[in-house]
């Protein structure tokens, strides 16, 4: 039997967009996708996901609680058969890592961050990478 296609979300700390996605991702995918998430900064490795992210995730029937901030490291990038970014900006980070042999790809039109933003933020995010990841848009 084959092994499920392995799918590594990337944003900047691994504390908001990222650890929905990859949830939302391998949930819908019915076993044929493994994802998991990670950061390109060391801000928040070990902590778990932003609050309002975990309050948004929950209306929307997600658990994020036992989420724990992973710093993008080689071990992940070589688990990983594709790359998703969750914005061009961080695209660019991950291809400056890997090099231009090996694809990123962008979540939908790109995430916005919503750091510093108040749960409204929260919510879109959540909403817009609900979207971004529904079967009909990744068919």
């Amino acid at each position: 039997m084959n092994r499920p296609r392995r799918v590594l979300v990337v944003c900047k700390g691994n504390h908001c967009r990222s650890p929905i996605a990859a949830m939302m991702i391998a949930e819908r995918s019915e076993g044929a996708l493994e994802a998991r998430s990670a950061g390109t900064h060391d801000w928040h490795v070990g902590k778990p996901a932003h609050p309002l992210v975990i309050e948004a995730a929950a209306a929307f029937g997600h658990d994020l609680t036992e989420h724990r901030g992973r710093l993008l490291d080689e071990d992940l990038l070589s688990w990983a058969d594709d790359l998703l970014a969750v914005d061009a900006e961080t695209a660019l980070a991950v291809e400056a890592l890997v090099g231009p042999d090996r694809p990123v790809s962008i979540l939908g039109k790109g995430i916005p961050d919503p750091w510093g933003g108040g749960p409204e933020d929260f919510t879109r995010a959540v909403l817009e990478i609900q979207e971004a990841t529904s079967p009909s848009h990744t068919a």
